[in-house]
């Protein structure tokens, strides 16, 4: 199972960001350790010269790829967290939430 990781980023700082997307990549890798985890603050590194529209094409195309998306706890204050969300719902994919 591939899983993409969605939270809030942008308002963050980028360690702060990268900190929460961290520990919930070992949350889950703890709970299911078979399971290949896309972190896309791993998987899409800081680049200056990019903006949000950049950023989330990069993104949506790593979770198409995925079977399931897991939604970290500040996802509804986010504008491309929400947006990532809705397309794993409209392609079926398996949507965990966490508290």
């Amino acid at each position: 199972m591939k899983i993409f990781i969605s939270g809030k980023i942008t308002g963050l700082e980028l360690e702060d960001a990268m900190l929460i997307f961290e520990k919930a990549e070992q949350s889950i890798q703890k709970g299911l350790p078979k399971a290949e985890i896309i972190n896309p603050t791993k998987a899409v590194p800081f680049n200056e010269s990019w903006d949000w529209e950049d950023y989330m094409k990069e993104n949506i195309g790593l979770l198409i790829r995925c079977d399931a998306i897991y939604m970290l706890p500040n996802w509804r204050s986010s504008k491309g967290a929400s947006l990532e969300r809705m397309i794993a719902g409209k392609l079926g994919l398996t949507i965990l939430m966490t508290d």
